[in-house]
């Protein structure tokens, strides 16, 4: 009878021991299994944060260096009519522009052009004889955009957008030393291709780049509407005012 008793004792006492080992694999399987969920959850999310991340924008700083630009890294992703009136306006003005100090207009110009089309103006040597022309010079003009027209594009960063447009430019003398400056109105066509590149005050302040530009000037209206209706490209004058004609 003793023995039997002692049989239960050590029996009941590995039976505990079991129960005890089966509890802690019980509770050592359900934090194993919290856990990998924490670590499927969170790769989850970190997978779809990265979709959610702006394709990176490969852009030339001006000394022709590739820059990757990512979302976090710059102002804008787009630009907009306002700001492409804004750019051409100026770029024209220093571009196709005199001025006393048009080494430095025609520098600031050459900064708002791709690395590739800036190259091609270098070495045609294309402002060359202008500068020596003007510079120091009492003269100065003032460019006016009066028409812009979107041929194509998109505005978002990476695209390209084509302009085409109309404007006058003002000759007269920088520095009116008589009090009668006279002042002479020419008129302008241009055509351009815009790269769209993120907006950075070392690459772009404007988020634009030219990378192409053609344009003419003409002494009065008739030359320009003619040049216009033999190049088909006459809607341009469509809501001109009366004072062209």
């Amino acid at each position: 009878m003793k023995k039997d008793d002692s049989s239960k004792f050590f029996e009941t006492i590995k039976y505990r021991d079991i129960e005890k080992i089966r509890k802690f694999s019980r509770i050592l399987s359900l934090v194993f299994c919290f856990m990998m969920f924490i670590v499927a959850v969170s790769a989850i999310l970190f997978a779809w944060s990265m979709t959610m991340r702006p394709t990176p924008v490969i852009a030339f700083d001006k000394e022709g260096k590739r820059t990757v630009f990512y979302g976090s890294e710059t102002l804008e992703t787009a630009t907009n009519q306002v700001r492409i009136q804004r750019f051409i306006s100026d770029f024209i003005g220093k571009f196709d522009g005199v001025s006393p100090n048009i080494d430095e207009d025609l520098k600031e110009a050459y900064n708002m052009l791709t690395p590739k089309f800036r190259q091609i103006l270098l070495d045609k040597s294309v402002h060359n004889e202008k500068i020596e022309m003007w510079k120091n010079r009492n003269f100065k003009t003032v460019f006016k955009l009066t028409k812009l027209k979107i041929v194509k594009g998109s505005f978002a960063v990476g695209s390209s957008v084509t302009v085409e447009g109309l404007g006058e430019m003002t000759f007269g003398n920088a520095v009116d030393y008589s009090g009668e400056n006279e002042k002479k109105t020419s008129f302008v066509w241009f055509s351009a291709l815009l790269l769209v590149v993120p907006v950075s005050l070392d690459l772009s302040p404007d988020g634009l780049l030219v990378d192409f530009y053609a344009g003419k000037s003409f002494s009065d209206f008739r030359e320009l509407r003619a040049y216009l209706t033999e190049n088909n490209t006459e809607y341009l004058l469509e809501g001109e005012k009366e004072l062209f004609e």
